[in-house]
């Protein structure tokens, strides 16, 4: 059973106590196993423990030492590498001291990178223990620590002294400086640099300023309190160190201020570049975003601070090599990771890569998976060939959203009305949902967080008294307008259950007597089409469940709920719609709630009266909160967890440079 936990409770940052007992029984034919491995490099004992400034390293790294085409490991770490330690990546199980070597064979689903390999590389400037425990303290990771002063509008970072690019140059406030400086503030290649570099991410506010105060230490300053920046360079957004990072020894040739300018425009024609415009040849060499740039053959050559790097693509296949450089160790002085080497490969059907997960032929299935393949992980799992464990999911796997602000006057009128959203609400069988997608027991309905109940007799009075009752030939209701009214949800394939879901929502809600359909397609259309503000409804999700943590601000109805409300706010009023009181307040509270350090009094009270403004609005629909999610690694991966966890999936994902493999 569930033990629920409120909104309330979720401020205090706490673990789940329970853990969720495990008990399907296996069935079906034996599954293959799993294809055979080419030989792991030799494994070294388990390490003693370190001596002062001695480190071990990889065989296939010594062995390049031994070559002498690679410094030795005291020379590549940083004066103070990161050591992980026990429940400093994850917090709900032991890990222990790995193994060197092998090749770990994950699935690509598409040739633009992929989100297992993106978050396992993923390397932000701090952390905190279990990614989103801020109540433990918010220590370096790229950076060596940080501090703040009294107000929270500035900060000092510090570097690790000696810290390297994945190629062997030094990482120093030059980096910061050219970051900065000559990209950040470049209206050509930055027309509009990241929102959270304003104070409070409002789109009204200043721009911080960056002061380099020696070659490890540079200053972030704001113009008022920003209390959630250090989220904001932490797990947030699944935020990188990108913005303030970047190799400037590799990329200033690709800048106007530094390159030679002959040698510079070759480049931009070699690229189909129009004469001139040379920053977009820099916005195709540089990480532009996100760190997720490196998992594409695009960024190839670019030099990373990730455990691995790219070194091969070609065919659907894409190498990626541990980085010798890397900067973090363990408890017994091994430089991390463990693994050698990675290699994604394209599977573009998710069936597919279920079954060979299945065999064995993959090592990771990550976040693909739908609780309706539990039972043939658990045979795969008794047959020796995968480790299967359940985490929660850090998102609400599924969110029906009404376009508040589409441009229909007789839909406005109606889905504005707070009581017709209320109806919709009590029409959806919460616990439906949950038998059949969540066999019964994996969510936890969002009434029991204070979201109304499913009540189809309330639906029905409630659309009878804003004048909904008459209907049409066809059994459903007519508008206010005495015509047929219609909701089409639009959505794709974007999880196993998010088509059925959807039809099944459809049906709920036909039962009330709203006519609902479902538009399924290439979700990328979908989200063209929402952005365009030309949907009434769509499906996707929300990250309720790690909104305290200030980096994600997916309740605010730029996330498609209100499309003109948003444009009007991100604008400054110059575009759009202004919105209602009602959401202007969820706008104001959003700015407190960020403004104020996380966990203080302030912020914990903005955060409380933000989650009632979304609760009492029914702004989406959730019928769902708090779920699990099955997947599994292969058997010979190691250091991650067993059965079922109340660790997040995603910061698991965030630990790969801690997995090691065993045969």
């Amino acid at each position: 059973m569930f033990v629920n936990r409120s909104k309330l409770a979720r401020l205090g940052w706490a673990v789940l106590a329970c853990t969720l007992a495990l008990a399907l029984a296996a069935c079906g034919p034996p599954a293959e196993m799993p294809a055979e491995e080419a030989p792991m490099a030799e494994e070294p004992a388990a390490a003693e423990p370190m001596a002062d400034g001695t480190y071990n390293e990889s065989p296939m790294l010594a062995e390049m030492v031994a070559a002498g085409t690679l410094p030795p490991v005291e020379e590549r770490l940083p004066n103070e590498p990161y050591v992980v330690t026990n429940q400093k990546l994850v917090l709900s199980y032991d890990t222990e001291i790995g193994k060197y070597g092998g090749t770990m064979v994950l699935p690509q689903e598409g040739p633009g990178g992929d989100p297992s390999l993106f978050i396992g590389m993923n390397e932000s400037l701090v952390w905190a223990p279990g990614g989103f425990r801020y109540d433990l303290g918010i220590h370096g990771n790229v950076l060596r620590d940080w501090e703040a002063n009294d107000n929270y509008s500035t900060f000092t970072m510090h570097m690790r002294e000696g810290m390297k690019w994945s190629d062997g140059e030094p990482l120093t406030t030059a980096d910061v400086d050219f970051a900065w400086n000559d990209v950040i503030l470049n209206e050509e290649i930055t027309p509009a640099p990241p929102l959270y570099l304003r104070t409070a991410s409002g789109a009204d506010n200043a721009l911080a300023s960056v002061e380099i105060v020696d070659d490890y230490t540079f200053r972030v300053i704001f113009d008022d309190q920003y209390g959630s920046f250090p989220s904001q360079i932490a797990i947030a957004r699944w935020s990188g160190y990108q913005d303030f990072l970047k190799p400037a020894h590799y990329l200033k040739q690709f800048h106007a201020d530094y390159a030679d300018a002959d040698e510079l425009a070759v480049m931009v024609d070699e690229e189909g570049i129009e004469e001139g415009q040379w920053y977009n040849l820099f916005n195709i060499k540089q990480v532009y975003t996100e760190l997720w740039d490196l998992t594409t053959d695009g960024k190839f050559g670019h030099p990373a601070l990730t455990p691995w790097v790219m070194t091969d693509f070609g065919a659907g296949s894409w190498q990626y090599d541990r980085n010798p450089y890397y900067f973090k160790v363990d408890e017994a002085g091994n430089q991390l990771p463990y693994i050698d080497h990675v290699n994604m490969v394209l599977t573009q059907d998710r069936e597919t890569v279920v079954l060979k997960i299945l065999s064995g032929e993959y090592d990771y299935l990550g976040e693909r998976s739908s609780l309706q393949n539990l039972p043939l992980l658990k045979q795969a799992e008794g047959d020796g060939i995968l480790n299967v464990f359940i985490p929660r999911m850090h998102r609400l796997p599924i969110n029906w959203t009404l376009n508040l602000t589409y441009e229909d006057e007789q839909y406005r009128e109606i889905a504005n009305d707070l009581r017709f959203r209320q109806a919709m609400n009590y029409a959806m069988n919460n616990q439906e949902i949950i038998d059949t997608f969540f066999l019964g027991e994996f969510a936890v309905p969002a009434y029991e967080s204070g979201i109304p109940e499913y009540d189809p007799d309330k639906a029905n009075a409630l659309l009878d008294e804003m004048g909904l009752s008459a209907r049409g030939d066809d059994g459903f209701r007519l508008g206010l307008d005495g015509e047929p009214f219609e909701i089409i949800f639009e959505t794709g394939p974007v999880s196993q259950d998010h088509i059925p879901a959807t039809e099944m929502v459809a049906e709920h809600w036909k039962a009330v007597g709203i006519n609902t359909s479902l538009k399924a397609g290439d979700f990328g259309l979908v989200w063209t089409r929402k952005e365009a503000n030309e949907v009434t409804g769509w499906v996707l999700w929300i990250h309720e469940d790690i909104w305290p943590s200030a980096g994600w601000d997916d309740y605010l109805p730029q996330r498609g709920w209100g499309i003109l409300w948003g444009r009007y706010s991100k604008s400054g009023g110059e575009v759009g719609e202004e919105p209602p009181p009602e959401v202007q307040e969820l706008y104001e509270l959003h700015k407190a709630f960020l403004q104020a350090p996380i966990g203080t009094p302030d912020g914990d009270a903005a955060l409380a009266a933000l989650y009632k403004n979304i609760k009492d609005n029914l702004w989406t629909f959730n019928p769902v909160e708090e779920s699990y999610y099955p997947t599994s690694t292969s058997a010979r991966i190691k250091n991650v967890p067993k059965g079922q966890t109340d660790e997040m999936g995603i910061i698991i994902m965030y630990s790969m440079e801690n997995w090691y493999i065993d045969e």
